[in-house]
């Protein structure tokens, strides 16, 4: 399990790609693949954490108009 601090500059990092990987990837299956690949870890090692980095996920795609489905979960420690 990774600290907040580690996971939030991931996704700090992951946030900023979001331009260019949207760029990148004009197909949304395309798009949805390398985003997932990347946001996949994250939520690996999200740990107790993984309420927060789930919403931010959210939250990030949303001001780019994209969407997943989110549901909070009972997250427990892997």
């Amino acid at each position: 399990m990774a600290t907040l601090q580690a996971l939030t500059a991931r996704l700090d990092e992951l946030e900023a790609s979001l331009p260019q990987l949207i760029a990148d990837h004009p197909d949304d299956g395309d798009f949805w693949m390398a985003f997932a690949g990347v946001a996949d870890v994250i939520e690996d090692q999200a740990g107790e954490h993984c309420q927060a980095v789930g919403k931010r996920l959210a939250a990030m795609l949303a001001q780019y108009g994209r969407y997943m489905s989110y549901m909070e979960l009972d997250c427990e420690d892997d």
